[in-house]
């Protein structure tokens, strides 16, 4: 949909403003905003061109590359990468053009080129960026203090891209990079992220520039390795490299929870303690454990899915009247929520609240904790609102799935206007995977038949107004829905948005009718019958096939209109594309539902056998039912009798229940049974096993299968 927009000048100002307001508040860069300050941006250029530098400065196009490093935790980042692309290329457009006195440039640096090169290690695009490094490492980069080759290493760590990692060392080798400890962490953590123990043997013990060592987080990763692989005896050499140093605080740390994943207890570990404080007052050192040692422990408990282990570490922290603090309440948090415990999880959330949290760490924690209390079987309404309201006052991000699970609660609670604002609210800055996944709770909400029909209209009524991408396969399920829950009106109202959808791919297509046109059938609504069938003729997009006009004739005979159903027969016998089996037989039905059918279900019958296509078991079924309707039983009885020499098929259930169930009158019916149970008893047997239902009409019927596709 086309529309004019605001006057170049404003959006100049607001594409400032928006990335000045980022520079402030530093906050993940959702998919959909970046994606809209691409096309500010490219119209900004194309049309704005009158005004130097197209009202946006260079500092600006710096603000927006630094904005561009925060990502969303879900979602895609491609368009962040072709985001920087641009912005980079106006940024080195206007350098090299910017010549000063000297004749030089200004150089690359902390606010242009590093953005964007992280930008691009973090999309997946690190191969550019090595080539970018390459480019300007002698002439901007090499004294900048902080190398951007680690920067690379690890972006093709991300992408899991193994040779140009080691090709990446070799060029560092050739331009004089020396192979620091940072260098030596990025490709050892590779491959423990990767488990490959044997390639983090071989790059742990790779020599580190300068007779360096391992940096400690190096050394705490690998010894996870080593726990994971049970590769304690080589992680042993690692753990007494550490020992022969002096152990600081930091170091007894890992000293602890090495010890507990070789398999010492809490109370062991404890025992260490006391070891520890012994030996550093007898050496005049004041180093004593503290709330940080029981953290540790409690994570590595969390990493092993330890929950009662990590319970009693943080008791272990009370007896030694160590007091806890924010990382103590995130990771109580954390395994709590894994055990189900919502409770245990409050009341460690209610604490965390007294502390200072850094880099809102606790806000993925809430919105678990907010969908786990959606969740449970008794849910508390007013704990729910008060994390919701936390995260409000905060400013902070509503995950997709807490959004998806509040929609939800609101939904049941018949609170319509909280379920808009809250869509409203947050549903726009998601990428369309994260809005897709908060549209398929909606719509799972409307399939689940134990909602009340009310509920599952005004949650579609939502989901159509706020997820207009929804597509045709997903509305034709909600217009199913509603055909299943006996409210035609409402399905065809379902399928009167999709004909009013202002978009060409949203609109029914010949199956959507044909899915509209069975369920009025069953329904037997002739209003609704006429109406869609009115679109249909208005409907240029629609070439109406065979399918399309068997559901007309399944909907015209269920709505007592046989003659008008045979209309739409003829359209068939003379199409190119011609019947098919379902095609005859919703004929012959509808000519059971005619006065004086037969003579037309004769006259099918006899092309049948003119042009000598095979009879089936089902078309056979059907012929009989539109002889039986007329009260011809003497002739069925006939049929039936040389059914077998004349098709190959004997007679069984679904030809003995046809003919019952199509029979008018009691007397024909007991005529019927008393021949069938004589002539045919093993299979009158079989009927009886299906059992019978009473019609609206009182009438006794077997349950058999007659319902027809298109």
């Amino acid at each position: 949909m086309q529309t004019r927009p605001p006057p170049a000048a404003e959006l100049a100002k607001a594409f400032s403003d928006f990335f000045w307001a980022r520079q402030k508040v530093p906050t993940p860069l959702e998919e959909v905003q970046a994606k809209n300050a691409r096309t500010t941006f490219k119209y900004l250029q194309e049309n704005y061109k009158e005004v130097a530098g197209f009202g946006l400065s260079t500092e600006v196009l710096q603000r927006a590359l630094i904005a561009l490093m925060y990502f969303p935790q879900a979602g895609g980042t491609a368009t962040h990468n072709a985001l920087a692309r641009l912005l980079f290329a106006e940024v080195r457009q206007r350098r090299d053009a910017g010549l000063d006195a000297q004749d030089t440039k200004t150089p690359f640096g902390q606010r242009d080129l590093l953005p964007f090169l992280q930008v691009l290690t973090s999309t997946g695009d690190s191969l550019y960026a090595r080539n970018l490094v390459e480019e300007y490492w002698s002439s901007d980069l090499e004294q900048g203090g902080r190398s951007p080759w680690h920067q690379v290493l690890k972006g093709f760590a991300k992408e899991k891209n193994d040779g140009e990692l080691l090709n990446t060392v070799k060029r560092m080798e050739t331009h004089g990079v020396p192979f620091d400890a940072e260098a030596h962490q990025a490709v050892t953590l590779y491959y423990a992220q990767k488990d490959d123990i044997d390639a983090v043997k071989k790059w742990y013990k790779h020599p580190i520039s300068g007779g360096g060592m391992p940096l400690d987080r190096t050394n705490e990763i690998v010894l996870e390795l080593c726990i994971r692989h049970d590769e304690l005896r080589w992680g042993d050499a690692i753990f007494k490299s550490m020992l022969e140093k002096t152990p600081n605080k930091k170091s007894w740390n890992t000293i602890f929870q090495w010890a507990a994943a070789k398999g010492k207890g809490v109370d062991e570990i404890e025992r260490m303690m006391h070891v520890m404080v012994r030996r550093n007052e007898e050496r005049g050192n004041k180093a004593r454990p503290d709330i940080e040692t029981i953290n540790g422990l409690v994570e590595l408990a969390n990493s092993k899915n330890d929950p009662y282990t990590a319970e009693r570490y943080v008791a272990l922290g009370h007896k030694w009247k160590f007091q806890p603090n924010a990382q103590t309440y995130l990771l109580q948090l954390d395994y709590r929520l894994k055990v189900g415990d919502t409770a245990g999880a409050r009341a460690a959330y209610s604490r965390l609240q007294a502390e200072e949290v850094s880099e809102s760490k606790d806000v993925p924690l809430v919105n678990r904790l907010i969908v786990a209390l959606c969740s449970a079987r008794s849910q508390d309404y007013e704990a729910i609102m008060s994390l919701v309201g936390d995260l409000n006052e905060r400013k902070a991000r509503f995950e997709p799935d807490t959004v998806a699970a509040l929609s939800v609660l609101h939904l049941q609670r018949d609170e319509l206007h909280d379920v808009i604002d809250l869509l409203q609210t947050h549903s726009f800055h998601y990428g369309l995977e994260q809005r897709a996944a908060i549209r398929d709770v909606l719509l799972q909400f409307c399939l689940n038949r134990a909602n009340s029909t009310s509920k599952v209209w005004d949650a579609y009524s939502i989901l159509r107004a706020i997820f207009a991408e929804t597509g045709i396969d997903l509305r034709t399920q909600l217009m199913n829905q509603f055909f299943a829950r006996k409210r035609c009106d409402m399905a065809c109202h379902v399928f009167g948005h999709m004909r009013q959808n202002p978009m060409k791919d949203q609109r029914p297509v010949a199956d959507t009718y044909v899915e509209c046109l069975q369920g009025i059938a069953k329904a037997a609504d002739l209003e609704s019958l006429e109406m869609i069938h009115n679109m249909l003729k208005l409907d240029s997009e629609i070439e109406p096939n065979t399918r399309l006009y068997n559901a007309l004739m399944l909907a015209y005979t269920a709505c007592d209109m046989p003659n008008r159903s045979l209309e739409f027969w003829e359209d068939i016998v003379y199409s190119i594309e011609g019947p098919t089996y379902n095609s005859i037989q919703i004929a012959l039905r509808a000519c059971g539902a005619m006065p004086f059918g037969d003579r037309q279900a004769r006259n099918i019958w006899g092309r049948l056998k003119k042009f000598e296509i095979e009879v089936t078991k089902e078309i056979t079924a059907a012929y009989i039912g539109a002889l039986a309707h007329q009260a011809l039983l003497t002739e069925v009885v006939k049929l039936i009798d040389g059914m077998e020499s004349e098709t190959g098929c004997r007679p069984d259930a679904l030809i003995l229940g046809t003919f019952y169930n199509t029979i008018p009158g009691t007397n024909k019916k007991s005529e019927v049974e008393g021949w069938a149970a004589k002539a045919y008893p093993r299979a009158w047997q079989e009927l009886v096993k299906l059992g019978q239902s009473r019609t609206r009409d009182g009438d006794m019927l077997f349950n058999i299968e007659r319902d027809i596709a298109a």
